[in-house]
C-alpha cells in the first residue's frame, strides 16, 4: 500500500509539472513570437528607409527607380551622384542672382558618393546601414523584391515602386535565431520545450502582417508602419 501511495504521489508530481509547463508555454510562446516579429520589423524598417532614400537619389539622377535589389545595394555603396555646388560667397544684402551676375559666385558640378548624399538627409544614419542592403535581414537570407511601374499623369509618366516583405521572410530562420548553434545545452533544452516550431504556429502568424513600402497605383513611397 505504501508503495502505491509513493507511486501515486510521483505521478501527481509529473502531472503537475506537465500542466505547469503547458501553462507556461501558452503564455511564453505568443509573447516570444511577438518580440521576435517586432525586433525584426524594426531592423527591416531601418533598411527600407535607407532603400527609400537611395531610390530617391537614384531617381533624381536617372528619372527612374531601381528594379533590382543587388544593383541598388551596389549603387548605395559604390555609386556617385552629381550635385551643383556654389563657389564663392554671397555678400550680405545681395541676392544669389545678383552675386552670380557680378561674378562673385559661380556654380560648379561635382561628384559625391551616394552614401554621402543620402546621409545629408539624415546625419544620424550610420555607414553600416548601407551594408547588405539587398538582404531582408542577413546575407544568408532572402532578398528584397522590388516591383516597379509607372502611373500616367496628364503630362508625363510617374515612376513608382513597391517592396513587399512577406511574413515568411520576416520570420526566416526564426527557430535558429531563438536557439543559435553555440547556445548552451540548458538553453537548447529549455527552448526546445517552450519554443520549438514557433515560426510555424498558424494561430500566431495570422495576427501579423507583411511589411509594405511604396505603391504601384499611387505616387507614394510610404511604409505601412507609418
Amino acid at each position: 500500500m505504501k508503495a502505491v501511495k509513493v507511486l501515486f504521489r510521483c505521478l501527481m508530481v509529473v502531472v503537475v509539472l506537465v500542466l505547469a509547463i503547458m501553462v507556461m508555454r501558452s503564455i511564453m510562446r505568443p509573447e516570444k513570437f511577438r518580440n521576435v516579429y517586432n525586433e525584426r520589423c524594426e531592423m527591416i524598417k531601418e533598411k527600407l528607409i535607407t532603400i527609400r532614400d537611395v531610390q530617391a537619389v537614384y531617381k533624381n539622377e536617372n528619372k527612374k527607380f531601381f528594379a533590382d535589389a543587388d544593383s541598388l545595394a551596389d549603387f548605395a555603396l559604390n555609386g556617385k551622384v552629381s550635385i551643383i555646388k556654389n563657389v564663392g560667397e554671397i555678400p550680405e544684402g545681395m541676392s544669389e542672382k545678383d552675386a552670380l551676375k557680378a561674378g562673385l559666385l559661380s556654380k560648379e558640378t561635382v561628384e559625391i558618393s551616394t552614401m554621402e548624399k543620402v546621409m545629408e538627409t539624415d546625419a544620424s544614419r550610420k555607414p553600416e546601414n548601407f551594408n547588405n542592403l539587398q538582404y531582408v535581414l542577413h546575407s544568408n537570407g532572402p532578398k528584397f523584391n522590388i516591383q516597379t511601374g509607372s502611373i500616367a499623369s496628364k503630362t508625363y509618366e510617374i515612376p513608382v515602386y513597391m517592396i513587399v516583405v512577406p511574413l515568411d521572410d520576416i520570420l526566416a530562420d526564426m527557430d535558429k535565431a531563438i536557439t543559435p548553434e553555440n547556445a548552451s545545452p540548458f538553453v537548447k533544452f529549455f527552448n526546445k520545450i517552450f519554443y520549438n516550431g514557433l515560426s510555424e504556429e498558424t494561430q500566431y502568424r495570422s495576427q501579423y502582417k507583411d511589411m509594405v513600402m511604396g505603391s504601384l497605383t499611387e505616387a507614394s513611397t510610404s511604409g505601412n508602419w507609418e
